[in-house]
């Protein structure tokens, strides 16, 4: 037998006996979507939030940002402190602070079509998104 397909059989059958499968992808792993309303205000067009496996990303309308991600159980999830670039926007900066400051402070979600609203604590709806695609 090739020494090769010996060492995959050994390194793999532990596996498939003990019917491991791959970590599961979280709902919103690998979206993109446009922020319509933040704490209930409709903001200028700009606003944007990716989801990755480890961070989420996007623009504020004036600098690109990024912050760690944990995905709980669906329908949770946990976005740390937020880091951005420091360029300064007349106009913008208030509602740059307040989209940032909003991620931190969300808990769950809920997906509805191509709506994306991220709820507090109490249920209520702290950012309204729709999908970018």
């Amino acid at each position: 037998m090739n020494r090769r397909y010996l060492f995959v059989l050994l390194v793999a059958a532990p596996l498939i006996l003990s019917g491991a499968a791959p970590a599961q992808v979280h709902p919103l792993e690998g979206t993109s979507w446009i922020v319509a309303k933040v704490q209930g205000v409709a903001v200028p067009a700009g606003l944007t939030l990716m989801f990755a496996a480890d961070r989420v990303t996007g623009s504020t309308g004036c600098n690109e940002f990024w912050a760690p991600v944990d995905y709980p159980a669906p329908p949770s999830i946990d976005i740390g402190a937020p880091q951005s670039k420091r360029l300064y926007c007349l106009g913008a900066m208030s509602i740059e602070r307040a989209y940032l400051a909003s991620l931190e402070t969300v808990e769950s979600y809920v997906v509805d079509g191509s709506t994306l609203k991220m709820l507090m604590h109490d249920g209520d709806v702290f950012i309204e998104l729709f999908s970018a695609r």
